[in-house]
This record gives structure tokens, C-alpha cells and sequence, in this order.
């Protein structure tokens, strides 16, 4: 019998080839998303645009918020403890080319003179007390006293006069029947005015993304080209970019006008931020006991509606057959950062270029650019106010450059320039500032000035210690100006600190709100007694001034 064997062939596996095709989807799909994030592709050019108006917003608002991290971490121990201050100004040396003996003798003094004020503040308590001391030749001179808190402002001069003059808020009814003069209830401080008004991050957000939800929304795929073989240069930093142009007919920017007014007049949420913050300052003003006429909310409501009503009407009234186009053109790196952007109206004819606003904000590794520009769309050339700075960031050393510029005509109004190096070591930042400024108005000569300010502070571990100079040089100065001047200043300051305002008595104090004849005649005994003394003490001194 025969046996007849069936031979199957063998069967190849589908799993390799399955898990080969299965990683290379996994690698082309991933692929594809990377290009899809990164080099945008199968995105409009419209999206693309405004991915990177949100990015741009994204980053802008970290920067703010570290910004302002690091301002509030430097100025917490001001503000949550006591701080001695000690600063001395002092080398004060005129270059002058005068020749008058009693000027060189004013001169000499200055030189040899030093001023050294102590200063002792609590914001928790909205306290201050210190003193102002005049040196000649490491002999104390003069010296000035003084204190301040919510209700009372005080000073004295030891030299002359054993008691403090103070005035007190609490006495304010005296003082207008006595001099005529209205004062508040309490003295307010800048922190007082900042806690009034303080608007947090999250609530900024709320209320201004509905606008640009509004804006995003408005723009068509057609006003929107995309042109990806451009490149951004500016001060020796080159980036390849991409340019986006886009472009607002009349009519398309009246109609986006219209919908944020509109939005705008009806938003309770951004009233309400506007309202809040007008109220807390009339309120804080109210209850400290200034003069302020604050209007109903209801009447604030009506003004605020009536202000949207306007512009409403005017946007309204603009010119319907205008040809005249609004282009905005942005640079955009591959990370959808806009690296530089510009307004400018085309004209009726579309083929002129009126810029009326631009800015570049570059920041690469140790290299940041910021530049920001307006312009008189009708002459750009001579309108403009603009902000620069340029700095490099590496191993503790920045080296900058910033400048401001105003102008409206020709001639610069104000024109600044300043070169910026510091060193951070440690608890140390030193470093020097070069600057060169002209100021003009069209009916006086231009004032133009250099000079230079070197600097150092160290951090201790319960204050801060700074040293500085200051030199300036004035330009093509008149005959009868001084050449420059400068000057050396060194402050020590201390955390934590108490201070002490003394208690005004009789004993101690004068009352200038209910000051009396009798008290006048013994200020008058006694400061006249106290200057003899002093002209006796400084014999030397008062001689060179009534020498000829």
C-alpha cells in the first residue's frame, strides 16, 4: 500500500513585516506631525498666522511675569521689613574755566564737601525718620532732621533751633482757618496708589481674549499671503523666516472696527476692570482726605457708552469709496515667533509704503533684540518715537546698547544714547554706563551732554552696599556754564532695622498749626543765639566768603 505524503510548503510569517510596516507608519505619521508643527505644512497661511500671533503672546506674557518675578523678589525686603539706608554724595568737582577768586573759593568747598543722608522706612507702618548731614573738610556742618507717618510730618535743625517743627494732619481744620491752606487726612505712598490700581494677569486674560477670539475670527483666508523664502537681518543677527503679509481693505477694517467697539461698549467685564480701578483711587483719595468729585457709577457707565457711541459714529462717517488698504507684514521664525513687525497704510493708489508702526523682538541664546517705533504716517522721516535695546547675556556679562528717540521735525526733541556693560560675581554686579543725550524745542538751543556712570553692589546677608560715580560733560557749553561736572556716591543699606519716631511733646516739639507769638520770639532768641555760635565755630570759613 502505498502512503502518499502531502508536503506543505512551508508558510512565511506576517509578524516582521507587519512590525516593520507598522513602525515605519509610526515614523512617517510622526514625521508628518513634526513637519506639520514645525514647517506647517497642510496649514494655511491665514493659520500659520495666527499660531504665531499666539505664541508671540505666550512668550511676551512669560517675559512679563519673570520680569516682574525678579522685580518683586528685589524689592520684597523693602517692602516686608524695615531698611536703614546710608548714602553719602561726595567729590563734587565743577570744570569750569571761571576765574573769580570767591567762585574758585565756592568751588574748593564743593570739593571738599559731603552730604550724608541717613534714611529709616517702613512700608509696613508707613514710616520714615532720618536725617540730612552737610560736611566741610570731615567736619560736620549742619544737619536736618526730619520724620513722616500717616498723619504727622516733622524736621528740626539741631544747629539752630533744640525742637522739631511738625505739622499734623489731625490738625488740618486749624490750618485752613489759619493759613487758608486744605490738607489731606493722611499722606499716601506709592504702595498705596499701586494696591489701588493692581490689575492681576488672570484677569487681563479674561477680559481681553474675547477680542482676540473677535479679531481671529474676522480675518479671511484671502487677506492673508504667506511668502517662505524671506529672511530676518537687523544689526549684524540673521534668522531665516518666513513673511506674512496681511491686508485690511477699508471696508474689512471698518467692519473689525465696528465689532470691538461694539463688543467693547457692551462688555461689562471690561468696564467693570476700568470702573474698579477708578473707584479704588477715588475712594483711597476720598477717605485720605483729598479733594476728588467722584462721579456715580451709573454716570461713569453713561460717559463710558457715550465714549464707544463716538467712535461708533466716526468709523460710521469714514470715507466708504476709499481705496486706501492697512497691510501689516511680520517675520516669523520656525518657531512661530514674530521676529519684527510693521504697520503701514498703502496709499489710494496701493503702491506707497506710510509705516506708522514697527517692531522687532529677536532673542536667541545669549542675543536679544527689542525695538519699538512710531511713526507720523504723513512723514515718517521726521515724526517718530522709538525705543531700542540690544544686549548680549553670557557667564554673568551683559554688554548692551539702548537708545530713545523723540522727534517732530527735524530736529530731535530728545535723543538718547547708552551703552550698557555689567559683570555678576557672585553677590557682586559692577559694570558702567556711557550715555550721550540731546534735548531741543524749537525755540531754544539744543542742550547736548556725555558722560558716564560706573557702578558696583553686592548683595550682604541683610542688606545691599553700592558704590558709584557719576561724570558728565556738557557740549559747546555758553561762557558763562560750567564744562561738566562730577561726583561720587556710596550708599550702605540695612534689613530689618527698627526705627524709632520720637513722640512730639512740649518739651520736644512745636506745633506749627497752633503756633504762638511767645513761641516765635523763642525761636527767634534761640536761632539767633545758635547762628552767632555757629559763625564763632566757623570763623575760618565765613572769613573766605567776606574776603575780596
Amino acid at each position: 500500500m502505498e502512503t502518499t505524503t502531502s508536503v506543505n510548503p512551508p508558510r512565511k510569517s506576517l509578524k516582521k513585516p507587519l512590525l516593520i510596516a507598522g513602525a515605519a507608519a509610526v515614523v512617517i505619521l510622526g514625521g508628518l506631525g513634526t513637519a506639520y508643527a514645525k514647517f506647517d505644512l497642510f496649514k494655511s497661511p491665514k493659520t500659520i498666522y495666527l499660531q504665531s500671533e499666539a505664541e508671540s503672546m505666550l512668550k511676551f506674557s512669560s517675559d512679563i511675569s519673570k520680569a516682574y518675578g525678579e522685580y518683586e523678589d528685589y524689592m520684597k525686603p523693602y517692602l516686608e521689613k524695615p531698611v536703614h539706608s546710608t548714602t553719602e554724595l561726595s567729590d563734587i568737582t565743577v570744570d569750569t574755566a571761571l576765574t573769580d577768586p570767591q567762585a574758585q573759593k565756592v568751588l574748593e568747598l564743593l570739593k571738599s564737601a559731603k552730604i550724608v543722608v541717613q534714611s529709616n522706612i517702613d512700608e509696613q507702618k508707613n514710616q520714615q525718620q532720618g536725617n540730612l548731614e552737610v560736611h566741610l573738610k570731615d567736619k560736620k556742618l549742619a544737619t536736618m532732621e526730619f520724620f513722616l507717618n500717616d498723619t504727622q510730618l516733622g524736621f528740626r535743625l539741631p544747629e539752630f533751633y533744640s525742637k522739631y517743627g511738625y505739622m499734623d494732619l489731625k490738625d488740618r481744620d486749624l490750618f485752613k482757618e489759619k493759613f487758608g491752606q486744605e490738607l489731606p487726612k493722611r499722606f499716601l505712598t506709592y504702595r498705596d496708589l499701586m494696591k489701588a490700581v493692581q490689575i492681576s494677569q488672570d484677569e487681563v486674560k479674561s477680559v481681553l481674549t474675547p477680542y482676540a477670539l473677535i479679531y481671529a475670527d474676522s480675518i479671511q483666508d484671502s487677506q492673508v499671503t504667506l511668502n517662505k523664502g524671506a529672511s530676518f537681518s537687523e544689526e549684524g543677527f540673521q534668522e531665516s523666516a518666513r513673511e506674512i503679509t496681511v491686508t485690511f481693505t477699508h471696508e474689512e477694517a471698518k467692519a473689525l472696527a465696528t465689532k470691538l467697539a461694539e463688543k467693547a461698549k457692551a462688555d461689562e467685564k471690561l468696564f467693570d476692570l476700568i470702573y474698579t480701578r477708578y473707584h479704588n483711587v477715588a475712594t483711597l483719595l476720598a477717605d485720605s482726605g483729598y479733594k476728588v468729585e467722584e462721579i456715580s457709577k451709573e454716570e461713569f457707565k453713561k460717559n463710558y457708552e457715550q465714549s464707544f457711541d463716538n467712535l461708533l459714529k466716526e468709523i460710521n462717517d469714514s470715507a466708504t469709496d476709499s481705496k486706501e488698504q492697512l497691510k501689516m507684514v511680520v517675520l516669523v521664525d520656525g518657531d512661530h515667533q514674530i521676529l519684527s513687525r510693521k504697520l503701514m497704510f498703502t496709499g489710494n493708489d496701493n503702491k506707497q509704503e506710510q509705516p506708522f508702526f514697527s517692531s522687532i523682538t529677536y532673542q536667541k541664546g545669549a542675543d536679544s533684540l527689542y525695538r519699538y517705533a512710531l511713526h507720523n504716517p504723513e512723514d515718517p522721516a521726521d515724526g517718530e518715537v522709538s525705543y531700542a535695546f540690544k544686549a548680549t547675556e553670557q557667564n554673568g556679562k551683559t554688554n548692551g546698547k539702548l537708545s530713545l528717540l523723540v522727534k517732530d521735525n527735524e530736529q530731535p526733541t530728545l535723543d538718547l544714547t547708552s551703552t550698557i556693560e555689567s559683570v555678576k560675581e557672585g553677590q557682586k554686579v559692577s559694570g558702567k554706563y556711557d550715555f550721550a543725550l540731546v534735548m531741543a524745542d524749537k525755540y531754544k538751543q539744543p542742550m547736548a551732554l556725555n558722560g558716564n556712570i560706573t557702578f558696583s553692589e553686592t548683595k550682604t546677608d541683610n542688606g545691599r552696599d553700592s558704590d558709584s560715580s557719576v561724570k558728565i560733560n556738557f557740549d559747546n557749553p555758553l561762557p558763562d556754564m560750567p564744562k561738566g561736572f562730577s561726583l561720587k556716591l556710596k550708599s550702605k543699606q540695612e534689613f530689618g532695622k527698627a526705627l524709632e519716631i520720637p513722640a512730639m511733646t512740649a518739651d520736644n516739639s512745636v506745633n506749627l498749626a497752633n503756633l504762638t507769638e511767645e513761641q516765635m520770639m523763642e525761636i527767634q532768641q534761640e536761632a539767633g543765639t545758635a547762628a552767632q555760635k555757629f559763625m564763632m565755630e566757623n570763623a575760618e570759613l565765613v572769613q573766605q566768603f567776606m574776603q575780596p
